[in-house]
Parts: structure tokens; sequence; C-alpha cells
């Protein structure tokens, strides 16, 4: 029984106490994928709003009497 308990304590030795990436264990190469996904997830995520955000400003300053069709 102990060794089991032992096992997992070992185990959450290991796990990640945060997911910012300077405190992300790289040597770990199912941590690497992950958190490579993760994050490459988030920049698509946040690149498609900046460019949404961008074409707004764009359509909102043309001058066209606020005709939107």
């Amino acid at each position: 029984m102990w060794e089991f308990g032992g096992l997992l304590c070992a185990e959450l030795n290991r796990s990640l106490a945060s997911i910012l990436p300077w405190d992300v264990p790289w040597h770990d190469p199912s941590h690497a994928i992950f958190f490579a996904a993760l994050y490459g997830a988030l920049s698509v995520i946040g690149i498609g709003v900046l460019a949404a955000a961008v074409i707004t400003m764009r359509r909102l300053s043309r001058d066209d009497g606020g005709a939107h069709h």
C-alpha cells in the first residue's frame, strides 16, 4: 500500500504547478506536445481576434454614411 502512495507522490512531484512556459518541464515530450498545441491554438485565436478588431476599425473609419449592407 505504501509503495503505491510513494509512486503516486512521485508522480505528483512531477506534475505542473503552473501553465506558464517557464514552469513547464519541457524535457517530458508529452508536456512539450500538449503545451505547443495549446499555445499554438491560443496564438491562432488571438490573431483572429486582432484581425477582426482591425477590420472593424477600418470599416468604422470609412466615411460611407454608416451603410453596412
